[in-house]
């Protein structure tokens, strides 16, 4: 089975050939198409290294380790290609730590009554 990453890639790679034929009508769509699937998966797509996986979650390295087996099978986690010793996970998987002095500011802000409406 071909990765999402490969099949964004394979599409884009007809809008050449779409164009080429005057079809850029529907080039144009198939490249939005593309691009929204792309901003829509953008955290399922991105890699992260160990120490950034720590870094946004707050996790320890025995933390992302005790769970890596169960990742790595689901296709979440990998063994990096440039680096066979070194780990990587999905954005996706990896908790983001909370920015506690932004929630507070935006907790300023709604009582204040400025929030989005």
């Amino acid at each position: 089975m071909r990765s999402l990453e490969q099949v964004l890639a394979d599409a884009r790679g007809e809008l050449p050939v779409l164009r080429k034929h005057g079809q850029d009508v529907l080039a144009d769509a198939l490249e939005r198409l593309c691009q929204e699937v792309a901003d829509a998966t953008e955290d399922y797509r991105t890699w992260l290294s160990e120490g950034d996986a720590m870094l946004r979650s707050s996790k320890g390295r025995y933390w992302l380790r005790s769970r890596f087996g169960d990742w790595a099978r689901q296709g979440l986690a990998r063994w990096s290609p440039r680096n066979s010793r070194a780990r990587e996970y999905r954005a996706l998987v990896v908790p983001q730590r909370t920015d506690l002095a932004a929630l507070r500011a935006d907790a300023r802000q709604a009582a204040r009554g400025e929030g989005a409406a």
